[in-house]
């Protein structure tokens, strides 16, 4: 039987997104000292800010470079500054992010299943005024931010520093998060158990959901793996039911089949795609193949839609003009491998 004592949530692109987006909240930050700024324009510079700031252990000089980047020339070096602290201080005003759907639930049913709950995440010290905004403060044992702890994930000690403060196991740690390095490598690595949700894929030894909302019966799985067979009743039934955010079975009738523990067990790991093959897993293995190397390193498979559809995150237009062009020839490489056979269409996005 797996041992899950605690879990721990990563904050940003995991429990909360930036609202309505990263492009328009700089954008309108912007426009209050008379500067006008195409938020798509916005939205697309900062993703490739974010991917090409070094890390760095300040957090305002971080996102000072990360703005920088994403504004470019459209900026006025003489209106960085007040702009700067506009984007700065409004990300720690909780009305800049929005929750991922079933977030409240999935705490409360964690801790209803007798879990310890932490945050452990590489934000800085503005998330604890987001948390307090949005009520999730006191759902959590514990709060601990990079900023704050001086390690960050993928670090195995951010890991073993959650375990060790909740006074678990590090083993009896699950921790969930976006990042397959930072959250599924990092915490597999560190002897914990890595959940990748919502994830382009998941590392080997990782496991993967698809949402927020499967995370509760995905640690219930862990929990009851391997042991006896045994029978729920109605009522258990339609707590896990419950726990999963689907609707509850009001029948009365006493003629439906009761299941067995391993058999919900194994729905799911059927639910979850525990049980088969992940294309995303070959897509992105083999990805550097599929396209020509320096159009490879320029966009990014993100996950798959009902089994026939992949999307393709593209650096800008032009990128994403290449791909289109080449769209056949990557759906016939695709096919070939693991899993594939089904996948018919190409979505790629540049946001």
């Amino acid at each position: 039987m797996a041992k899950v004592h605690a879990v721990s949530f990563d904050l940003a692109g995991t429990l909360i997104f930036p609202h309505p987006s990263v492009g328009k909240i700089y954008a309108q930050c912007a426009a209050k000292h008379g500067i006008a700024v195409n938020s798509t324009e916005l939205d697309e510079q900062f993703t490739l800010a974010l991917r090409g700031t070094p890390k760095l252990k300040n957090p305002e000089t971080y996102w000072r470079e990360v703005v920088l980047r994403s504004f470019g020339a459209q900026l006025p070096s003489a209106k960085f500054e007040v702009v700067f602290r506009e984007c700065w201080q409004v990300f720690a005003d909780e009305k800049a992010w929005r929750l991922a759907p079933g977030t409240v639930n999935t705490l409360t049913a964690l801790r209803f299943l007798g879990i310890k709950l932490a945050v452990l995440s590489n934000a800085d010290a503005r998330m604890h005024a987001v948390l307090a905004g949005k009520k999730l403060t006191t759902l959590f044992d514990l709060i601990l931010l990079s900023e704050e702890t001086s390690v960050s994930k993928p670090e195995a000690k951010a890991f073993q520093l959650v375990a060790q403060k909740l006074q678990v196991a590090t083993s009896a740690l699950v921790h969930i998060g976006d990042d397959p390095k930072d959250d599924g490598e990092g915490a597999r690595d560190a002897g914990a158990t890595g959940v990748v949700v919502g994830g382009a894929y998941a590392p080997e030894r990782c496991l993967r959901a698809e949402k927020m909302t499967d995370v509760p019966f995905l640690i219930r799985a862990l929990i009851t793996e391997g042991q006896a067979k045994g029978k729920f009743s109605r009522h258990v039934l339609n707590l896990l039911a419950n726990l999963r955010g689907l609707p509850e079975d009001a029948s009365r009738s006493s003629q439906r089949p009761i299941k067995t523990l391993d058999e919900a067990v194994q729905e799911a790991f059927k639910k979850l795609r525990l049980d088969q093959p992940v294309p995303e897993d070959a897509i992105f293995a083999h990805w550097a193949s599929l396209l020509p190397p320096k159009l490879a390193k320029r966009c990014a498979p993100l996950r798959v839609v009902n089994e026939t559809k992949l999307i393709i995150h593209c650096e800008n237009s032009v990128i994403k003009s290449e791909v289109k062009f080449l769209e056949r020839t990557i759906l016939a490489k695709i096919r070939t491998l693991p899993a594939c056979s089904k996948i018919q269409s190409l979505t790629l996005v540049t946001a």
